[in-house]
């Protein structure tokens, strides 16, 4: 990477960071917008399910357009997208009523769900295959701290200054950080850091192939995505569910505000560690063995379980003392530890078996069944929690952890052969480019 390009993703990243931080800025107020509206656990569960479901299926032809147009020109445009009615939820005069909240808080998610596709088409070329996952890695990780950044802003402020300033302050930064975006970055070139095609490229080449309708039935006949997919909705509904429930539930056993919001902030922190360990760990494993590193994305999926299990059934109240606050914060840390190892890895393991031209719409695919799973995990909890309380809807999301490794080992079993798909693919177009003597 140039040095230019460094800023760019510098930049990039802090722009994520202050995007995703109005991912979780409604989570430590849940109690105050059901008071002040006068609704229940499901109505406000349909909110946080809406912000996610509707942003995640916009996020598809946000992927389209991503393989077709300037990255550059469409990340500012959906970066301004979620940051304008992200500002508006905090003027008063605008979230009157329960019907006005719920509008600007999807129109705020149609921002963060069109930033995904966006952001990983970007990482492809940026990227070479070995190296992917910690860059992966380290992108996550600004959205991890964003979404700390969300959670920690209300769960602190609110008691003074109400719920609403909050999302003012998650919106400003990128008011400016935009500009700075426009100014400074430049367009990757397409297969840059692909080896079959990088000689060609450095020769002046250039790899036009742009995303075509048909070429959406290549997407879905690729196993490895098809897995990548569908493994998104069990292991996502978990951090819909406990991020936006486990304040008030601890506020049942009478733990404070307070505590319960540095409950859900050490989660983020562990979550942000595992991150950050998974990349790091998942590039050395792909190197070695491609197919080993699904197999290590299931095992820590499945260590996940059993701390996760024990935030919710410890038996204990502040009346304990230290101990009673130490033991679900260490659990906290585990659970974000452990079962965050494969977010970078499935994102790498996505671009490395798909070719440049499609990756948008990859992820704008992926990030609808990794949305659907977060964005339904709200709905059903409010809907658990209302039949048979908050202990059942909390143990629900922990055990979706299950199915989800399942389908990580499945992984195995397909990605060898897809990747060397991908690896006959770009071949045949390296051959047009040096047969045609011109640009593809």
């Amino acid at each position: 990477m140039s040095n230019r390009e460094k800023w760019t993703l510098a930049v990039l990243v802090m722009i994520s960071v202050w995007l995703f931080a109005d991912q979780n800025a409604m989570n430590p107020v849940v109690r105050e917008i059901m008071a002040e509206y006068r609704i229940d656990e499901r109505q406000i569960g349909i909110i946080g399910s809406a912000f996610t479901i509707l942003g995640a299926l916009v996020s598809m032809f946000f992927g389209y357009f991503t393989d077709r147009f300037s990255r550059k020109k469409l990340l500012a445009f959906t970066v301004l997208l979620g940051e304008i009615p992200c500002f508006l939820t905090g003027v008063r005069a605008f979230t009157t009523t329960y019907n006005q909240l719920l509008v600007l808080r999807i129109l705020t998610g149609l921002g963060v769900g069109g930033i995904f596709p966006i952001t990983f088409s970007l990482v492809g070329d940026y990227f070479s295959a070995e190296h992917r996952a910690t860059a992966i890695a380290f992108v996550s990780t600004a959205w991890g701290i964003g979404e700390m950044l969300g959670q920690v802003m209300p769960g602190f402020l609110a008691g003074t200054y109400g719920w609403r300033l909050p999302f003012i302050l998650a919106a400003v930064p990128n008011f400016a950080l935009v500009p700075v975006f426009m100014l400074m970055a430049r367009e990757p070139k397409r297969g840059a850091r692909e080896k079959e095609l990088a000689d060609l490229l450095k020769r002046g080449f250039e790899y036009t192939e742009r995303i075509r309708f048909s070429d959406l039935k290549a997407v879905l006949a690729n196993r490895t995505n098809l897995l990548g997919f569908v493994q998104g909705i069990p292991g996502s509904i978990p951090w819909g569910l406990i991020p936006f429930f486990l304040i008030p539930f601890y506020e049942g056993k009478g733990f404070t505000k307070e505590f319960a919001t540095m409950l859900t902030l050490v989660l983020g922190l562990g979550a942000t560690a595992g991150g950050l360990l998974g990349g790091w760990t998942g590039d050395r494993i792909f190197r070695r063995s491609p197919r080993a590193l699904p197999l290590f994305c299931a095992g820590a999926v499945l260590a996940g379980v059993a701390p996760g299990y024990m935030i919710m059934t410890m038996h204990l109240t502040p009346a304990m003392g230290s101990h009673a606050m130490a033991m679900p914060l260490v659990a906290s840390f585990l659970t974000g530890v452990v079962v965050t190892i494969p977010s970078a890895n499935i994102k790498a393991m996505l671009i490395n078996v798909n070719p440049p031209e499609r990756r948008g719409s990859v992820f704008g695919l992926h990030n609808i069944t990794d949305s659907l799973g977060r964005g339904i995990g709200p709905f059903l909890g409010g809907m658990l929690i209302r039949s048979h309380g908050y202990l059942y809807a909390m143990l629900f999301a922990v055990f979706m952890w299950i199915p989800c490794a399942v389908l990580y080992g499945a992984m195995a079993l397909t990605i060898d052969g897809d990747l060397s798909s991908l690896g006959r693919y770009l071949r045949e177009k390296r051959d047009k480019i040096v047969g045609a003597g011109v640009s593809l």
